[in-house]
């Protein structure tokens, strides 16, 4: 496997190994009794813990999205009639007060209740 390897795939294995030993010593043991294949393989059994980790963390991010997504789709905010109203009052209370703040206080209750608006 070594000696399949470029330069240059030598070169990042190498700065890998000497970025992890620090954190792992037995790796200079394993490495001069097995050989880079040995050590490679047990730096694979060695983070697999934590990669799976990393991916139950990213599966379970990507379902909150994929559920936040869906529910925001299929609210009554994303429905044309609602956004309309929304955008009507949220201008009226702009220009009628000429203050966000103002504005924002005068918007909450057409956005509470933007269901019964429908």
């Amino acid at each position: 496997m070594w000696q399949n390897l470029s330069t240059f795939q030598k070169v990042l294995f190498v700065v890998l190994i000497s970025l992890i030993v620090p954190f792992a010593p037995e790796l200079i043991f394993i490495a001069d009794l097995g050989g880079i294949e040995l050590v490679f393989s047990f730096l694979v059994l060695y983070y697999k813990p934590f990669l799976l980790k990393v991916q139950a963390f990213y599966a379970k991010v990507k379902s909150e999205v994929l559920l936040c997504s869906t529910a925001f789709k299929s609210s009554a905010l994303f429905q044309p009639k609602v956004f309309a109203t929304q955008i009507a009052f949220g201008c009226a209370a702009l220009i009628f007060t000429g203050s966000f703040l103002y504005a924002s206080v005068f918007f909450m209750p057409a956005f509470i209740l933007n269901g019964v608006l429908v």
